[in-house]
């Protein structure tokens, strides 16, 4: 009878064993990647799709940067040799050009340079104060062709003096940038 006993007990024992190793087997197969449904894997699935397109998409405008960067650069430097003078007397020029074919005569040109927390490296901003004297047409003629010309010169304030005879005086406050020299 003891020896039924233990032979029951050993047998009992193996049972449990291989249900225990049964439960374990079925837990790690509710785990892992083979035990999930099909819908929650296809759930799985489109949402890293989502996440991919969402990170190519973000990804996408730094794609040949550096292409982009040399395109900036030059036409930084057109902009700068179209645009911006390298010195005081390219800026006198040009206004005297631009008096000279509205019929306007200038005098008193005072510059000043601006260090304003703006003005980017590499620039200096100018200021520029104008006396100018013409017929109200040639004013008027002097100050639009001062705007579309190509030279960056923007007019900050117009102010009118005084009118002696057909003789307008107008005082125009221009700003610019200068190319360092640095």
């Amino acid at each position: 009878m003891i020896g039924d006993l233990r032979d029951i007990r050993t047998q009992l024992l193996i049972v449990v064993g291989v249900l225990l190793f049964l439960d374990v087997a079925a837990i790690a197969l509710l785990v892992s990647p083979a035990g999930r449904s099909r819908a929650a894997r296809q759930q799985e699935y489109e949402q890293l799709r989502m996440e991919k397109i969402e990170k190519t998409q973000a990804a996408t405008p730094s794609q040949g940067m550096d292409q982009k960067i040399a395109t900036a650069r030059e036409e930084e430097a057109q902009f700068d040799n179209e645009r911006l003078a390298w010195r005081y007397s390219a800026m006198s020029e040009q206004l005297a050009h631009l008096a000279a074919e509205s019929g306007v005569s200038v005098s008193d040109v005072k510059y000043d340079v601006r260090n304003e927390k703006d003005t980017p490296p590499g620039y200096d901003g100018i200021g520029i104060t104008i006396q100018v004297r013409g017929g109200y047409e040639q004013n008027i003629r002097f100050i639009n062709a001062v705007e579309r010309q190509k030279m960056m010169l923007m007019i900050d304030a117009v102010t009118f003096g005084g009118m002696q005879g057909d003789t307008l005086t107008v005082s125009v406050h221009l700003s610019t940038f200068l190319r360092s020299a640095a």
